[in-house]
């Protein structure tokens, strides 16, 4: 380990994979992006990767993964995506860190370098609304500006999420507690579902193709972006089984056909003999109890109704899936969702509740349901998911998002400079054959 700078304590390091890996566990800023599972998995795929920290008087008080990427022209960015994990509050530590990142990353030959910190912005409630009371981290972006930085905006951001849903598990006893926090809708859907026979499986390799049908079905359905078969066999293949949980909802179409049709018949039956006793005794508690049954006797012969499009050939079917990420303190709903054919059974209902259950049982403090949208209103993108979120229980979460530098200004601005051009000429000229195209012109249309 080599100081970066003469008179100071604190040094910039490469880490070995022990050395991060306790660091990011115990670090409340730690999620499953900056974990060393997702470190491995990123190796594995060829990316490169790199861990660095901090150390200040023999302790390490920083650390992040940076990882780096290049494109077809070679311009490189150096990527520390959820991190640096540090104190944001210390502005002497903050300094030092992103000017040694900026060293190393030109050090490295990358153009630029992106940061984007997992704290929150401003504290905010379930509905979205401002509490800078709690927390309020806002100076930071004139902070990072004056380091050379610049801040990509507040607009929902799809790659690397910047606006969540969370739900904290701390003080909650248990399961009862638990789902008592959740309102009546959420809790009525949970208790169906489970009267149904809904059940959870994790997918193994084996079962990947499950998973995956089920995973792209939802998602060419509601139009989310999901990845192909072989990340998520690489996944299975190179993290944990805790760290990486691909989930299934499931049910059994002819268990499920005869469990109805059997209740059914069971108050088809009651009902039948209170109507016999109202008729012999006029009893007026008898004649309530009837539209009770009855309420039920018509809502069984719905559900068989709902059902028909669904022979017992179907044998058992994967309602829904969704690919949940285990590390730190958290857990996150990383995607997924329910197949649009079989959104009478509740399969995304089930699976948040059911990991929401492992998550209280294994101590994990954070329920985390990842990109939420649509939270300003309800003509927004996105709205329905925030309102099915919201029926768990939690809050907005809303982090500073991203800030880029560049380390190479000469590459970086030319970069730029070469890129508004193609979208100029781009715009001028329109629908043109793509073979009169320009250069600049190809090469905006070829990305």
């Amino acid at each position: 380990m080599t100081p970066i700078e003469a008179g100071t304590a604190m040094e910039f390091v490469i880490l070995s994979d022990a050395d991060f890996e306790t660091f990011a566990k115990g670090h409340p800023q730690g999620s499953f992006i900056q974990s060393m599972d997702l470190t491995r998995f990123q190796r594995a795929r060829g990316q490169e990767v790199e861990l660095f920290g901090i150390r200040q008087s023999g302790s390490l008080i920083a650390a992040g993964k940076l990882v780096y990427s290049s494109n077809r022209l070679g311009y490189k960015i150096a990527d520390c995506a959820k991190g640096p994990l540090m104190d944001y509050s210390d502005p002497t530590v903050v300094r030092f860190v992103v000017e040694q990142l900026k060293k190393h990353a030109a050090s490295k030959k990358a153009a630029e370098l992106r940061i984007s910190p997992n704290i929150r912005y401003i504290a905010r409630d379930e509905e979205g609304a401002e509490h800078p009371e709690v927390e309020d981290n806002r100076p930071l972006l004139k902070e990072f500006e004056g380091l050379g930085f610049k801040h990509q905006g507040f607009d929902m951001n799809f790659a690397n999420i910047n606006w969540m849903f969370i739900k904290q598990l701390d003080g909650i006893a248990d399961s009862e507690e638990l789902i008592m926090g959740m309102n009546y809708r959420t809790r009525k859907a949970i208790r169906k579902a489970e009267k149904n026979g809904v059940y959870l499986e994790q997918a193994t390799l084996e079962t990947l193709d499950e998973f995956y049908n089920a995973l792209s079905t939802a998602g060419d359905e509601k139009g989310f972006t999901y990845r192909e078969r072989e990340y998520y066999e690489q996944l299975l293949r190179n993290t944990s089984d805790e760290f990486t949980k691909l989930m299934m909802a499931k049910i059994n179409i002819p268990e499920y056909r005869a469990s109805i049709t059997e209740r059914l018949d069971a108050e088809s039956k009651t009902l039948a003999d209170l109507k016999r006793e109202v008729e012999e005794t006029g009893s007026k508690k008898k004649a309530n109890r009837v539209k009770v049954v009855q309420d039920l006797v018509d809502s069984y012969e719905r559900s068989l109704k709902d059902i028909e499009r669904f022979p017992d050939s179907v044998g058992v079917a994967t309602v829904a899936a969704i690919h949940f990420a285990c590390s730190g303190d958290e857990l996150v709903c990383v995607i997924g969702g329910t197949v649009q054919d079989y959104i009478y059974f509740n399969g995304a209902t089930s699976l948040y509740w059911g990991m929401m259950l492992h998550a209280l049982n294994n101590g994990y403090s954070r329920y985390n349901f990842y990109g939420t949208f649509g939270i300003q209103g309800q003509d927004e993108t996105g709205h329905g998911g925030y309102e099915f979120k919201k029926g768990f229980g939690g809050e907005v979460v809303q982090l500073v998002g991203d800030f880029v530098a560049p380390v190479n200004p000469l590459i970086f601005h030319g970069y730029r400079a070469v890129r508004k051009l193609a979208g100029a000429a781009q715009t001028v000229l329109g629908r043109l054959p793509l073979e009169k195209l320009p250069v600049v012109g190809k090469f905006r249309r070829n990305r």
